[in-house]
């Protein structure tokens, strides 16, 4: 049902008139969002705010899905991974990293900037875009350094791992990894699966490690921004 509701997203004709609608209301809100993340500190938080963002663009008229998977970050030789093959943190994190999609936005991303980087990655982290909306965002094939963690990777692993993941290869085939540049970066998102929250707005990051509830940010600064309730 919900892969189902995702590929209508993906492919659903759209108007000029709405995807204008899509971009302006972008434009206003990803700042509002971006704001908050740096005024709270809302680090280690790309699942509260994915479902933060979707349920405030359901309430603006913005079709939009969360894809769950792998950001993987390269420059040159060096490389940075938020792989979704990766050790168990335990109870209350989860392995790799969350983003939306909204077309005719192929990628939209407001919380790698804002992942748990280590210290010693302060030179990758200060390059990390703290906005990814992307159009037509060029699609590549998935390669096992995407999608799994390099300590995975050296100690041995089967380089084929990314392939256990459940139905990878055909659900790649209807959600294509993607590649942006920024910054000297290369970025490559590979979806593995898709989520929706449970809660509706009111109950987003009500309870939490960074930030704020959801139902504040959209009281506080969105809904004035946007007129409505």
């Amino acid at each position: 049902m919900l892969e189902t509701y995702g590929e209508w997203v993906l492919h659903r004709e759209r108007s000029p008139e709405y995807e204008t609608h899509v971009r302006n209301t972008l434009a206003q809100l990803v700042p509002i969002i971006s704001a908050r993340l740096d005024r709270h500190q809302w680090f280690g938080s790309c699942i509260a705010v994915s479902a933060m963002l979707t349920r405030m663009l359901d309430r603006l008229g913005v079709w939009n899905t969360i894809m769950k998977g792998s950001a993987s970050i390269y420059a040159g030789i060096d490389s940075r991974h938020f792989a979704i093959v990766d050790s168990d943190e335990g109870e209350g994190f989860e392995t790799g990293h969350q983003w939306l999609i909204a077309p005719p936005y192929d990628v939209v991303d407001l919380t790698l900037y804002y992942q748990r980087w280590p210290p010693t990655d302060s030179a990758f982290h200060s390059r990390a875009p703290r906005v990814v909306l992307s159009e037509r965002a060029e699609v590549v094939r998935a390669r096992a350094q995407d999608v799994i963690a390099p300590a995975l990777l050296e100690s041995g692993t089967d380089a084929e791992m990314h392939l256990r993941l459940r139905d990878q290869r055909r659900f790649g085939s209807l959600f294509p990894a993607r590649r942006i540049v920024v910054n000297g970066l290369e970025i490559r998102y590979v979806p593995s699966g898709m989520t929706v929250p449970q809660e509706p707005l009111e109950g987003i990051n009500t309870v939490a490690r960074a930030g704020v509830p959801a139902i504040e940010v959209w009281r506080e600064d969105v809904a004035p921004a946007f007129g409505v309730a």
